[in-house]
């Protein structure tokens, strides 16, 4: 499953914040209203707090 995967990477390179932040997306219904840049700049803030 490619969002296990992706999930296993951001983990693997120490990147919790954005892991956690990429399983919520994930468990968003409306998630897809929002656009790759707007959904990556998301998982970079919840990284940097």
């Amino acid at each position: 499953m490619l969002s296990n995967h992706t999930h296993e990477r951001l983990a693997a390179l120490g990147l919790a914040g954005m892991a956690k932040a990429f399983d919520d997306q994930q468990r968003q219904p409306d998630v897809t209203a929002l656009t790759f840049e707007q959904r990556l700049g998301l998982m970079i803030d919840r990284e940097a707090t």
